[in-house]
């Protein structure tokens, strides 16, 4: 590749042609840099190294457009090599980024550096490690010698540095062909190597699978009673004497048979069973060979008025209630899609969702569904990106939030699950995007059809189908005609006066899940609030200790014995006296899903018991081991926050209990009752998925609130009714947009000055519809005191509006004594 080296002055513009770039770096605009005519072809989509800045630090910048039009500057930066000998990113993105750019405020550098993996945005700061591939000799390439034996020494260089040591103001060529061999990797790889976990499956030896021999073994197997259990187990199981005989787990058999793994290590020891390794969700070659369900009566009239829905609409609304097989519809449409030789984009809210999801799809699709998500290498990523640019691009990406970045050339259908789900909003860093909309968005760039999927739809969604911009199709009957759970209230109050509370539970759900547990069924209780105890208190004084960085009280984990900041992280040791009268009486007020689990444990000390929050789900693999020991029946009861509630569908949940509604209900935000009444359905669907109904046990002090009686009724239109009256009159979404700006400094006089200023500002424009500034529940964070504004929009002039904000916010900052102070704009928060 040609490098070039001098400036190119105006009075030679006739000479050169220009490529304007995207840096990928948080500032605004974009970069015009200089191309020769006799220079490599460049086109846009392309990556090409430039120089930037003062330091001259190199960037992989990506190009935006081709033209000759000099920009007016004294001298123009030439691009110093392309990266690409083919473009990267298309048109299609190209649109999607500034469309995202230009509606969440935010720059197409910061676009860009959400969207590429990271081994396709080279900078100076990137850091490289030796590959595994580093021994292979790279004949005639001395630069490339000279860079691998540095490695040796240092373990770890900069862009920056190899360019320093190769004597070479662009070593990006160098490094990318090195990269390509994988002599080189990023740091980063290192650490997020990701490899599918393996579970283990016992099946017959082929010699024993016909009913002769398996009654051989029955009377083999006489005098080892434990054995002989296991046997019976398995052969009800796998339904070995069936035409469909189907795999077990290890696992499962052993939870199955109440018995131990060196049990069937005898087995496998006595030649009757064969033990075999296979990937976590990965179908085995006799699943894929099983008749695929057929379509109910509901679901078949629910997929007939889909596609004579898109007939009138691009995007479609589907309201299934939980376990109306909304997942099967997904499938069939995805199967008539790839018929006709179209890309499928189904978007998930978790990752923790995509092991259930892609066993189902594969057992219909095989191997032509690709995964993207935040488990995955840099590596993998950037090898799926580049095969969706070739001709053998996956037929089905299966992927959360960020996979609506990836390249696509024949997007036919996108299907949003669970769209609702706030998962889906990008909270840090900008751009702060949500997925489901940029859904549509990208359908629309495509020619797309875009499908909806909730048994709780957003507001935002049901308002747009109301009005006709969607279409809409409901799905209001259970799979297999299985009843909605039975939900039940317990007054708190009442319970606690009548002395029929044990701890944090009452009798009604103690009941409950005592009869769960006896029939051998599953329980799911739910607590939206991790660790121990929310708040220590003096008895004495009523002080309460907090964190030193952040306005908020510590949180006790019991199981590391200290205090957390769940704003920051940092963590303290439990105090044993007052900091502020140095008593000794302390107390601890509230609870968590860590005291939860503990009471259960006293409650129920025979049932295996799993907690499912944060802390809990740090590890690479820890949450997909739960939820797969939870499938296999070797946990009775789950213990967790909102992941939860998520679309986890496990046939032997028969109870789910809501310990305290009322935390939900009395949040003081805006879409709180919405949300309360989204987590409470949704945790509530997953009972009773296969057989009779499951129960609900929904404990409150507040058992006549209104949204309670929505959520036992099962009363989506209800919700949407009640809820669209009181944005209505207050003006909020869906009838506006919103904006929401926080400032933050370190000193408070600071950003409430500014904060002043720039509502000022901005009221001269929007008036009354410009709240704030406030001091928001949590004043301080990470050391930063802030302020916040919200700014309601009119849906009809919205674009105008949020340029007007844009323009305001540039006028304001650009003052000097503003810059200092940090802004962070969220469009559409959550």
């Amino acid at each position: 590749m040609s490098t070039i080296a001098q400036e190119i002055p105006q009075k030679d513009a006739g000479k050169v042609r220009y490529v304007d770039v995207i840096l990928p770096l948080a500032v605004p605009g974009t970069f015009t840099y200089a191309l020769p005519l006799d220079g490599p072809p460049v086109v846009a989509g392309m990556r090409v190294a430039v120089p930037f800045g003062r330091g001259r630090k190199l960037y992989g910048a990506l190009v935006l457009r081709v033209h000759e039009q000099h920009p007016g500057y004294a001298k123009v930066r030439p691009i110093l090599s392309a990266l690409d000998n083919m473009p990267v990113v298309l048109s299609e993105q190209m649109a999607l980024w500034e469309r995202m750019a230009s509606h969440y405020l935010c720059s197409l550098g910061e676009v860009m550096i959400a969207a590429l993996p990271a081994q396709l945005s080279l900078s100076s700061e990137t850091r490289l490690v030796a590959g595994p591939n580093v021994e292979v000799d790279v004949p005639g390439e001395g630069r490339s010698v000279i860079l691998l034996q540095a490695l040796e020494d240092r373990h770890v260089i900069t862009m920056q540095e190899a360019g320093e040591l190769l004597g070479l103001k662009d070593p990006m060529p160098v490094v990318k062909r090195l990269m390509e061999r994988g002599a080189l990797l990023l740091e980063e790889q290192l650490k997020e190597d990701w490899k599918p976990r393996m579970a283990k499956f016992i099946r017959l030896a082929p010699e024993h699978t016909s009913e002769t021999a398996l009654h051989k073994w029955f009377d083999q197997l006489e005098k080892a009673p434990k054995q002989l259990h296991v046997l019976m187990r398995f052969v009800e199981l796998s339904r070995c004497l069936s035409d469909a005989p189907k795999e077990v787990e290890q696992a499962k058999l052993v939870h199955a048979s109440n018995s131990t793994t060196s049990v069937v290590k005898q087995l496998i020891t006595k030649g009757l069973f064969q033990p075999y390794e296979r990937e976590v969700g990965k179908p085995s070659d006799e699943s894929l060979q099983q008749p695929l369900p057929e379509l109910s009566p509901a679901q078949q009239t629910a997929l007939d008025s889909i596609e004579s829905g898109f007939t009138a609409h691009d995007i479609l609304l589907l309201r299934g209630v939980t376990s109306s097989g909304k997942t099967e519809i997904y499938t069939t449409l995805i199967e008539r899609a790839i018929l006709r030789k179209e890309q499928v984009l189904y978007l998930l809210p978790e990752i923790a969702l995509t092991t259930q999801i892609i066993g189902r799809l594969r057992r219909r699709f095989g191997e032509r569904i690709a995964v993207f998500h935040s488990r995955m290498a840099q590596h993998e990523r950037t090898a799926l990106w580049m095969r969706c640019l070739d001709k053998n691009a996956p037929e089905i990406v299966v992927g959360a939030r960020s996979a609506i970045f990836l390249p696509y050339r024949d997007l036919g259908l996108i299907v949003v699950d669970e769209e609702h789900d706030t998962s889906y909003k990008q909270h840090d860093p900008a751009p702060r995007y949500n997925a489901r909309d940029m859904a549509v968005l990208l359908g629309g760039l495509h020619g797309a059809k875009v499908l909806l999927g909730s048994a709780t739809p957003s507001m935002e969604s049901q308002h747009n189908a109301s009005i006709g911009k969607y279409g809409r199709v409901d799905l209001l009957e259970r799979y297999g005609a299985v009843q909605l759970p039975v939900i039940t209230r317990v007054d708190l109050r009442d319970s606690a006066k009548r002395k029929l509370m044990r701890g944090h539970f009452s009798s009604t759900l103690i009941d409950s899940i005592q009869q769960a547990l006896a029939k051998r069924e599953q329980v799911i209780i739910f607590q939206n609030r991790r660790g121990y105890v929310p708040v220590w208190q003096c008895e004495t004084c009523n002080w309460v200790p907090e964190c030193d960085q952040c306005d908020v009280s510590l949180t006790y984990h019991k199981q590391q014995h200290q205090l957390r900041c769940h704003y920051c992280g940092r963590h303290y040791p439990p105090p044993t006296h007052c900091g502020h009268c140095n008593s000794p009486r302390l107390r601890m007020l509230g609870f968590g899903t860590e005291k939860i689990e503990e009471e259960l444990g006293e409650l129920f000390p025979e049932a295996k018991i799993v907690r499912m929050d944060q802390d809990t789900t740090r590890g690479k693999h820890a949450l997909e081991r739960i939820l797969t020991a939870f499938g296999q029946g070797a946990v009775d009861i789950l213990v967790g926050t909102q992941m939860v509630t998520k679309g986890l569908d496990f046939d032997h949940v028969s109870t789910v209990g809501i310990i305290n509604a009322d935390k939900l209900l009395h949040f003081p935000d805006l879409r709180s009752h919405e949300r309360a009444f989204q987590l409470m359905a949704q945790v509530a669907g997953r009972s009773g998925r296969r057989k009779q109904a499951g129960a609900v046990i929904i404990q409150a002090q507040d058992v006549l609130h209104p949204v309670l009686e929505l959520v036992v009724n099962n009363d989506v239109e209800g919700m949407y009714t009640r809820e669209l009256e009181h944005r209505r009159a207050h003006g909020y979404p869906p009838f506006t947009r919103l904006v929401q700006l926080t400032l933050k400094h370190r000193y408070e006089e600071k950003v409430a000055t500014t904060a002043g200023i720039l509502a000022t500002a901005l009221q001269a424009g929007l008036g009354d519809r410009v709240l704030g500034p406030e001091i928001p529940i949590i004043s301080r964070i990470r050391d930063k005191h802030l302020r916040r504004l919200l700014i309601k929009l009119d849906r009809n002039r919205h674009n105008s509006e949020k340029q007007f904000v844009s323009d305001t916010i540039d006028r304001v900052f650009g003052e000097p004594e503003h810059r200092p102070v940090q802004l962070v704009t969220d469009v559409d928060p959550m």
